[in-house]
């Protein structure tokens, strides 16, 4: 079976972003039996979601207190920097990124024209 991480077009990632991570951890381990592991980050910790040692995703504090609480899912692509200019091309908009994130890969998070948002990511090798 292939994985998430090295497939174009799969869902990789799931990511929370929240005022309160402290909360969401308590709430979502209670709910899904999650663990998590801590990685102290330059903006605040960041809590990986863990399943059986495996990372499925994260929850993170909003680094703007007026953006609403919510999931983001990345999608793995093999050429983030295409992707973002397609994106553009397509009608849509690059809200962040491309940025790198250090020993993870490259990401960023678009709008379709409808207004969605989803995250895109090229994975360093593992």
């Amino acid at each position: 079976m292939s994985s998430p991480f090295t497939t174009h077009g799969a869902v990789s990632w799931h990511e929370l972003s929240t005022s309160d991570p402290v909360a969401a951890k308590a709430f979502y381990g209670q709910v899904f039996g999650w663990q998590f592991e801590t990685k102290p980050m330059p903006q605040g910790d960041y809590e990986i979601i863990l399943i059986d040692d495996e990372g499925i995703g994260g929850i993170m504090k909003s680094p703007d207190p007026h953006v609403p609480t919510a999931w983001t899912g990345y999608v793995t692509v093999d050429d983030i920097d295409a992707v973002a200019s397609k994106v553009t091309e397509l009608g849509g908009k690059v809200l962040f990124g491309p940025e790198d994130i250090p020993e993870v890969g490259r990401f960023c998070w678009i709008q379709d024209p409808q207004g969605a948002v989803i995250a895109a990511i090229t994975y360093l090798p593992m």
